[in-house]
């Protein structure tokens, strides 16, 4: 039987915390940087953005995988998750409103 549980698990598959953190605050702040300088590059960052959060998203609510991976990682790793989704999303629009408030 545990040879059975080891076939499928779902964590071994997922990538870790830390991997999804770094993976979206790297987006996150170059994205910021990006449309700090240069407004337009929101048509660039958030396309970008959201091929990857749709991509994690598919596996947080996947039927089967979405309830396994808070069985195996907790509820800690769905929060987390969304927290640092959102805080991708939000940071290109920060560097825009700091953007507008340089003097010229």
């Amino acid at each position: 039987m545990n040879i059975l549980a080891a076939l499928f698990e779902v964590m071994d598959k997922e990538p870790p915390l830390l991997q999804v953190w770094i993976l979206f605050l790297t987006l996150g702040i170059g994205g910021f940087l990006l449309c700090r300088y240069r407004r337009w590059m929101l048509a660039v960052v958030l396309p970008l953005l959201f091929f990857f959060i749709s991509i994690h998203l598919m596996e947080l609510h996947d039927p089967f995988v979405g309830p396994a991976i808070v069985s195996e990682a907790g509820q800690s790793y769905v929060t987390q998750s969304y927290l640092v989704m959102a805080l991708a999303v939000s940071l290109p629009f920060l560097g825009i409103a700091m953007s507008r408030k340089r003097l010229p």
